[in-house]
């Protein structure tokens, strides 16, 4: 029953932070390639970051912490692989090194380092990000564990990405911004070692700090696997 009530808590917060939002996509987006998509641009570089934040600190002030967890800090190493659903149709290798903390038995915070390996017919660079998330987990067994991950941060890249195509003229910028959600599992594998696999949507862009017209942004779906391991 409190685990319901802290999801409704979560759900009703998450609406009316995006009341204020109109549910509109990019051009040639559709609902499924970006399920959270309610105005991309303000969603991905600034709600990306603000709603888990917020959703963390609300529910540290509404549930009391639970002593009974131990061995709270976890390292991770995954990699993953997405593919852009908007021309150039950017394939995104990624590998994601990361830090995990248990707060409560249903949430956790944590921060990565992130090497992002953009691929495709004008682009073809290497970029650096640093990126805080939070996990809500609906499910965390001894043996298995479901979560939804959202966060946000910047991404720094040698040369300006995205590259201007035959599509779109603009030309991006060496930092970004970044955010990554999606539905992740770990199974344990060992003791202290856990598998990890997921799906998760990555989106890269400055949110128009430069301009509109220096916004071209990366938006892309696909999969990661990695090892976990508790500390």
């Amino acid at each position: 029953m409190a685990f319901t009530k802290r999801i409704i808590i979560l759900a009703l917060m998450v609406l009316a932070i995006s009341e204020n939002t109109r549910a509109q996509y990019w051009e040639g987006d559709s609902w499924y390639n970006n399920p959270l998509g309610f105005e991309p641009v303000k969603l991905h570089t600034s709600m990306g970051f603000i709603i888990p934040a917020v959703a963390v600190g609300t529910c540290l002030l509404l549930t009391k912490r639970d002593t009974a967890l131990a061995r709270r800090l976890s390292i991770y190493n995954e990699t993953g692989f997405g593919w852009g659903y908007k021309y150039p149709y950017t394939f995104m290798p990624q590998n994601n090194t990361g830090i995990n903390f248990q707060l409560r038995r249903f949430m956790s915070i944590g921060v990565e380092f992130d090497v992002y390996m953009p691929r495709d017919d004008y682009n073809r660079t290497v970029g650096f990000a640093l990126r805080p998330f939070a996990r809500f987990y609906a499910f965390n067994r001894d043996n298995w564990r479901l979560y939804f991950e959202s966060g946000g941060g910047f991404v720094y890249f040698p040369v300006e990405f995205p590259k201007p195509t035959t599509h779109d003229n603009r030309l991006g910028t060496q930092w970004n911004g970044t955010t990554k959600y999606g539905i992740g599992s770990e199974i344990n594998i060992l003791p202290s070692t856990s598998l990890m696999f997921g799906v998760r949507h990555l989106h890269v862009s400055n949110g128009n700090t430069k301009g509109v017209e220096r916004n071209p942004s990366h938006d892309s779906n696909g999969f990661f696997v990695g090892l976990s391991a508790k500390l």
